[in-house]
C-alpha cells in the first residue's frame, strides 16, 4: 500500500505508463525513428494542462481533474 507522496506518485507512474512488452521498444525505434526525442517538458505540460477537466476517463477510470 502506498502511503507517502513518492510511493503514490510511483504507483500512478507505473499504472499510467507501463513498460513496453519485450521486443516492442526495439521495433518501435526501428520503425518510428527518433522523433520522440524532440518532445520537451513544455510540450508535455501544455498537452496536459490545456485539456478539459470534463473529459471522459481512460481505461484507468481517472479523469484529468483527479490527476
Amino acid at each position: 500500500m502506498a502511503e507517502s507522496w513518492e510511493e503514490k506518485a510511483e504507483l500512478i507512474k507505473e499504472e499510467a505508463f507501463p513498460k513496453p512488452w519485450k521486443g516492442v521498444e526495439r521495433k518501435a525505434q526501428e520503425e518510428g525513428g527518433e522523433m520522440w526525442k524532440k518532445i520537451t517538458d513544455e510540450d508535455i505540460r501544455e498537452a496536459l494542462f490545456n485539456q478539459s477537466v470534463q473529459k471522459a476517463p481512460g481505461p484507468d477510470r481517472l479523469g484529468f481533474k483527479a490527476i
